[in-house]
């Protein structure tokens, strides 16, 4: 139990500290706040749909929507400049 404990909370800071960083760039970057919705959204169909995804994609369904994931976000940020 405190192996879980423990691991959570230093996620949680980790998390904590990567949303300061991302929220310092949302002034910066004009269409980084509608990409990370995009992203958000992505992951909230993965998350209900992953079983579908797996027949659909194959076993590196995983690496699939982290690859949209990341294009989403270079997408979001490149248009930006």
């Amino acid at each position: 139990p405190f192996l879980v404990f423990t691991s959570n909370v230093f996620a949680i800071l980790g998390l904590r500290s990567l949303y300061f960083a991302v929220a310092g760039l949302i002034n910066k970057f004009r269409y980084l706040k509608p990409a990370l919705s995009l992203i958000l959204v992505l992951v909230g169909v993965k998350m209900l749909a992953a079983k579908w995804l797996k027949i659909w994609l194959g076993e590196t369904f995983n690496l699939t929507v982290l690859a949209v994931i990341i294009g989403i976000l270079v997408t979001g940020i490149l248009t930006s400049i």
